[in-house]
């Protein structure tokens, strides 16, 4: 585990940013619809040389991530959401490079979305090195599923915000509760 303490690692910062370059309950079609993803690209690094013209096929990713991030969340089925990015990571590929004091690094090869997308999946690949992929979940509530990182000691979130996702949840669950009658025998 890092030694952050649970805060949030820079590159799963990156990753957090591009899954949430779509909010979902403002955009009914995150495959299609109006979303920051020009912005993110214009500001990332990660994204240098992707043209607009590739972004449905970084949409489609983002996509398969937050299916991933829902199963980290507890919901979501594992094999399905791992399949969904298969497709991407066997056409993602990298280059070895070794600096000055001769540590090896490997760097997304490519151009455009293939680079951006392969760039990505190494982020993912050194989370779960590092331990720490599986705090990246997508939020519980079906309209929002914002990505966030659990900060929670024993990895146990489920909403983006207790705030305003959880309040929202609960407050559900106890309007419901209070339209069903008390099923108890002894009463």
């Amino acid at each position: 585990m890092s030694s952050r303490k649970y805060g949030l690692p820079a590159d799963l910062g990156v990753l957090r940013a591009f899954i949430n370059s779509v909010q979902p309950e403002d955009c009914p079609d995150p495959l299609a619809g109006p979303d920051a993803l020009d912005e993110w690209c214009a500001a990332s690094s990660v994204c240098q040389g992707t043209a607009p013209g590739e972004y449905p096929r970084l949409r489609a990713f983002r996509e398969a991530l937050r299916g991933v991030l829902k199963v980290n969340g507890g919901t979501g089925d594992a094999p399905s959401a791992w399949a969904s990015l298969e497709p991407f990571a066997r056409e993602s590929s990298y280059v070895m490079r070794i600096d000055a004091t001769g540590s090896p690094a490997l760097e997304p090869a490519g151009l455009g979305a293939e680079r951006t997308i392969s760039g990505l999946l190494a982020i993912v690949y050194d989370a779960m090195r590092r331990g720490e992929w599986s705090r990246l979940k997508a939020c519980r509530k079906l309209s929002c599923r914002r990505a966030y990182y659990d900060r929670s000691k024993n990895g146990s979130g489920a909403w983006c915000s207790m705030a305003v996702c959880g309040n929202r949840m609960k407050a559900k669950r106890h309007r419901l509760k209070s339209l069903i009658p008390s099923l108890d025998c002894g009463t």
